[in-house]
């Protein structure tokens, strides 16, 4: 293996994007990863009893299959501990991000880091994800998307 300077949107086909929607005051709180293809995923989950809605709407994707073609983060708002409103917004993002980009739904991960038991505005996150590039986007800014409290991004490309 080869580290490269890269992205995550190196790989042939692979596009990201992140941007500021307001769910922070002012850095950049949404992002996606969209491959133009489905791809074979897998996903590694918290073994903790408690688990954001996000998961339970990733696993139901990965469940049928191993493959996706798109992921929305947003960060700020963990969307954990927030019941059935919690689990209707992951699955409202999935929805939302499939319509955008015309795949289906099952080939949407959803993810969110931040505070806990704080509902999501959906307005905003709806907003947010209109507004994010498909193919032109910026993988950097995806990368400062998913930052919650680190001070700076941690990445690395590889090539096998």
């Amino acid at each position: 293996m080869q580290v490269i300077d890269g992205t995550i949107a190196s790989p042939k086909g692979f596009y990201a994007d992140g941007l500021h929607c307001g769910l922070k005051k002012k850095k950049k709180d949404i992002g996606w990863i969209f491959s133009e293809k489905p791809a074979h995923a897998a996903a590694v989950y918290t073994t903790n009893k408690v688990q954001g809605a996000p998961i339970h709407v990733t696993k139901q994707a990965l469940a049928n299959g191993s493959q996706l073609q798109a992921i929305i983060v947003n960060s700020a708002i963990a969307n954990a501990c927030t019941g059935d409103q919690g689990i209707n917004a992951a699955f409202q993002m999935q929805q939302l991000v499939a319509k955008k980009m015309d795949i289906a739904e099952n080939l949407v991960a959803v993810a969110s880091t931040g505070v806990i038991g704080q509902p999501l505005p959906m307005e905003t996150i709806s907003k947010g994800i209109q507004q994010l590039n498909a193919t032109a986007g910026d993988a950097k800014s995806f990368h400062e998307a998913i930052l919650t409290t680190d001070t700076r991004t941690k990445e690395v490309t590889v090539r096998a």
